[in-house]
């Protein structure tokens, strides 16, 4: 009993008396005496001591209160998961989103078998997607075995543009350079989607508002 309950009065022990007992340890006070001062047994004024000079630590560890939260958590269907990126929306982008939205919230399969949908898209040919992940034990965190080189430039990669419908998709344009608006009419508009518009009567355009698309 008395060890458990002197494994009780250190764990209650706040930040600040554990602070209290390192800073008159190392001043010369014997753990006796800073028992008495602070209210508190030899056994956890000792306990304390011992965990700074082989830990190095004062504060709890706090594990066991860690998993108690998350299977709390889990008991609830909360799970962690990677946050969703996405660009950031001003009240004015919310709002344009929403009078588009709006008009087509009653339309049906047919409505949306004339919408061709198109979009640029660049992808990295470097090696690291930021996704990768290793196991290693602590300490080996500088090891080259483990290390993903990351490039301080602008790495690699190749910018595309498609559009796709419910039933059939244009070929894969490779765009070299930068897009501008002449050659989002002479390389895209003009030999691919008026070819399509004019096989799909009736077909609606969609893109963005990219500023090769709106110029």
């Amino acid at each position: 009993m008395p060890l458990r309950r002197n494994r009780r009065q250190y764990e209650q022990l706040t930040d600040f008396d554990r602070g209290r007992i390192i800073s008159l340890r190392e001043a010369g006070w014997s753990n006796r005496r800073i028992g008495r001062h602070l209210g508190r047994s030899d056994m956890v004024v000792a306990r304390c001591w011992q965990q700074w000079i082989t830990e190095g630590r004062v504060y709890r560890r706090g594990g066991a209160i860690k998993r108690n939260h998350r299977r709390r958590l889990t008991e609830v269907g909360l799970r962690s998961r990677r946050p969703l990126r996405r660009l950031p929306l001003t009240p004015h982008h919310r709002q344009c989103r929403l009078d588009f939205c709006r008009p087509r919230a009653t339309w049906s399969v047919t409505d949306w078998r004339r919408v061709i949908f198109s979009d640029e898209s660049r992808f990295s040919l470097s090696a690291d997607d930021h996704r990768t992940r290793v196991w290693r034990r602590t300490g080996q965190r500088s090891d080259p075995a483990f290390i993903v080189e990351r490039h301080t430039a602008i790495s690699q990669g190749v910018t595309v543009w498609g559009a796709i419908s419910w039933d059939t998709r244009s070929s894969l344009v490779v765009l070299q350079g930068t897009l501008t608006a002449r050659r989002y009419v002479d390389d895209i508009l003009t030999p691919i989607v008026l070819p399509m518009l004019s096989s799909r009567p009736g077909a609606i355009y969609q893109q963005d508002n990219a500023r090769p698309h709106t110029a």
